[in-house]
């Protein structure tokens, strides 16, 4: 997978979080990465990378030729290797128009790897799907209406560009897991039918530091995870709670 969409039907699971943590590790090792965000009408990204002042113009300007995707490109503090580009407030311009915007912005930054942060259904993942994307990250927490939303979201995904796709756990609660209350990896992934490449530990500190316009600690324990992802992408062999403090195989399975 090269260019990615990281997706799931179901809301507030931690779909921007994950692409943005994903994204800056890829970038944090040396890979030239582009993040975009196409939640069209809802866009959040910005405000997580502190980037939201400085956003003149966003992917709905470039699919309309409203500026060139070089102009639509920012890069946040600190991070040569990751450019950013915001989803618009409003989608004006056809779909086929922003699967070649994405086509350009990937060539004005020339990126190794795309992650294009969507919502979970709709026209314009769809066509991102067909159009543009090679795969897809599926974003799935422990709660039962969210591992049900990444199976329906993997088959969509499936069906509109035959993309390969990986699942990422999400908000991930050991102790609930360890203690029956919560699903544990096991039951995750029988029940979505999706390969698993990572999982995110619930870290309050990601969360503070997003709200605060901040990229998360670097070694806390959902950027660790985060990193461990990042590695798998590009082709390495890391096992799943590689550096992440406190989590016990055996007992979240």
């Amino acid at each position: 997978m090269k260019k990615i969409i990281v997706t799931s039907a179901k809301g507030g699971i931690g779909k921007s979080t994950a692409a943005l943590g994903i994204a800056a590790a890829l970038a944090e090792t040396g890979h030239r990465t582009l993040l975009v965000d196409c939640d069209i009408g809802n866009r959040c990204l910005d405000l997580m990378t502190g980037l939201e002042d400085r956003v003149l113009y966003d992917l709905g300007d470039v699919a309309s030729n409203r500026c060139t995707a070089e102009q639509a490109l920012l890069s946040p503090e600190g991070m040569e290797n990751l450019r950013f580009c915001a989803a618009p407030l409003r989608a004006d311009a056809p779909m086929e128009a922003y699967t070649d915007a994405l086509c350009r912005l990937t060539q004005a930054a020339d990126a190794e790897y795309v992650l294009c942060d969507t919502a979970g259904t709709g026209a314009t993942v769809q066509a991102i799907a067909k159009g543009f994307a090679d795969g897809a990250l599926v974003i799935a927490t422990q709660q039962p209406a969210s591992i049900r939303s990444a199976e329906y979201t993997a088959t969509l995904m499936r069906e509109w560009g035959e993309l390969p796709c990986l699942l990422v756990i999400s908000m991930f609660e050991e102790y609930a897991a360890a203690d029956g209350i919560r699903a544990g990896l096991l039951e995750i992934i029988d029940k979505t039918h999706i390969r698993t490449v990572g999982v995110i530990p619930r870290d309050r500190a990601l969360l503070l530091a997003q709200e605060a316009g901040r990229l998360p600690d670097a070694k806390g324990r959902a950027a660790r995870a985060m990193k461990n992802i990042a590695a798998r992408l590009t082709g390495d062999d890391v096992p799943l709670f590689t550096g992440i403090r406190g989590i016990k195989t055996g007992k979240v399975l």
